[in-house]
């Protein structure tokens, strides 16, 4: 099964709580692995980074329905 692409504008929702993360920037650190920057919807004062990786865990975070993902 193949693991979907994390892109900007993409919306989550952590699986333990009601509230929305938008993705607004990708980023690579030093080892390469990618982060997405996420501003809480409603509040774009709240700010976070999240591995690509972790959202991508359907344990962890839900996907959104809007934005649809890179081919």
């Amino acid at each position: 099964m193949a693991r979907r692409e994390v892109v900007t504008g993409q919306k989550y929702q952590p699986t333990d709580s009601s509230a929305v993360w938008e993705v607004r920037e990708l980023v690579k650190d030093a080892e390469g692995i990618v982060h997405a920057r996420m501003i809480k919807v409603g509040d774009p004062t709240a700010l976070k980074m999240i591995s690509a990786s972790a959202l991508k865990d359907a344990r962890l975070y839900k996907l959104l329905p809007g934005v649809e993902e890179a081919v």
